[in-house]
Order: C-alpha cells, then structure tokens, then sequence
C-alpha cells in the first residue's frame, strides 16, 4: 500500500511540474529508475551508429533518447503517437538538429530513403501491425543504412501480463520478420536468464536446433566491424540488427501521401 501511494504521490508530483503523467510503459528523465538506466543503455549503444547521420527514432516516447543521440547525429527526428509524451519531448529537449513529429509508427510520413539509420527501441511489442512498421523502417532507410530493433524476448515474460504489449516475439519468429525486409540481419541475445522454468527450457530447445543470436559482450564484432560494447548489456530484450534494406516495387508499396521529407 504504501508503495502504491508512493508511486501515486510520484507521479502527481511529475505531472504538476511538467504536465506529464508517468505511465510504467514509458521511461521519463523525472524518474531516472532502474528502468530508465536499462532503456538508456540502447541508445547510448546505437549512438556509435548515429554519429554524423541522419537519424530516425520510432517510438521515442518522451525524447531522452532522441536527445542523447542528437550529441552526435547530424540531425534526429523522434516520432511517436503519444501527443502527452511529445509535448513534453519538445518543452525538455531543443536543438538545431533535433526535431519531433507526431507520427503512426506503422504509416511513416516520409520520404524513401530519407535516413541513414532506424532506431526502434521497446516500441515494437507495442505495435499491432508490426510487419508494416518493419517495411516502413526498411523504405525509409538508405541503402547502406541500418536499423536497431530492440524488443523483449518473449521467453522473459511467459507469466507476465503486459496489457500494453500486442505480441512479444520468440527469437525464430522475430528474425524470419525482419528477414522478410532486409537481406541481412543478426540478432544479440538478451543478457538475463529467463525467469521460469518454462522460459529457459524453451531457450535451451532453441538454441539446440541452432537458433542462436550472437553475443557481442564476448565477441565485440558487427559485420566483420569491431564496435563499442561498453553499454550493450540489456536486461531483457533482443538486439535486433539489420542491413541492405529490401526494396519493393511502386505497385507493391507506395509512399504515404503528405510524406515529410528529411533533409537533415
């Protein structure tokens, strides 16, 4: 009870300073809890990715991340549905290279090839058309560009009830997915054991069939590429990487009609 009323009184408090009110779905910089620390970790990783380019976060929620990543972006757009999360994204995080959009995440208003890397990091459960957000994030990426999909595993929540997850995804599922929209991806493993019992037999039967993401704390390579592994530790999601986005024809997907085009 009394960390109920804690909480309550918590977010009370945020909101009469900033006009936000927490939600346990989205991290805020008012509350730099645990949970916040892990979500920051994958930005602080993907900005290695991001430095000198044009970058897209989908799902960026109330913009800390978008922010950090503008220290080094040549610009960064953050999108997300939530008018609530925005307005405070936009009072909190101002820049010359920074920009946010409310914006579906499946139905992307911009230009093809308008980025040079896609950051989607915990929004992608959340989606109820996830394959359409995955050709969008494809046709809005260059062609030597790179996305990082960052979503639970679903051997994590096997007895968890998140009624703001549409569909968690298992490591098989999730790269046959994005497999269908870039030519080529790797998948990292998550760092934690699953909790039950159930979740790491699962594993275990996975990764006996060889379904095995690759882990870059061991092996600090992507693509043949060494990378900066000091923030790549994450509690419980796949790091999803992928390249040579995979282009449709004009009959088989058009541009949105009122597309933005990003001339960062």
């Amino acid at each position: 009870m009394a960390g109920y009323v804690h909480k309550a009184l918590r977010n009370v408090g945020c909101l009469v300073r900033t006009g936000y009110w927490l939600t346990r779905e989205r991290c805020c910089a008012e509350l730099p809890d645990e949970n916040f620390a892990n979500h920051l970790k994958v930005y602080r990783f993907a900005a290695q990715f991001g430095s000198d380019k044009n970058v897209l976060d989908v799902g960026c929620g109330t913009g800390y991340g978008t922010s950090f990543l503008a220290s080094s972006a040549r610009s960064v757009v953050g999108i997300d549905v939530s008018r609530q999360a925005l307005r405070y994204a936009m009072s909190h995080y101002r820049g010359p290279n920074i920009r946010f959009v409310r914006m579906d995440a499946e139905h992307l208003e911009f230009a093809d090839r308008s980025f040079d890397f896609v950051i989607s990091t915990e929004n992608f459960e959340h989606l109820r058309d996830q394959r359409a957000n995955l050709r969008e994030m494809s046709r809005v990426l260059r062609d030597d560009g790179m996305l990082l999909l960052a979503t639970p595993n679903r051997e994590m929540f096997l007895e968890v009830d998140n009624p703001y997850h549409t569909h968690e995804l298992g490591y098989e599922e999730l790269l046959k997915m994005v497999r269908e929209c870039f030519g080529e991806c790797l998948i990292a493993e998550n760092s934690l054991e699953p909790p039950t019992l159930e979740g790491r037999r699962l594993r275990e039967q996975r990764k006996a069939k060889g379904a095995q993401g690759i882990d870059l704390s061991s092996i600090p390579f992507l693509w043949d590429k060494r990378i900066d592994t000091t923030w790549v530790s994450n509690s419980h999601s796949f790091f999803c990487l992928c390249r040579l986005p995979v282009r449709k024809s004009r009959c088989d997907q058009e541009t949105p009609a009122g597309f933005i085009e990003n001339r960062g």
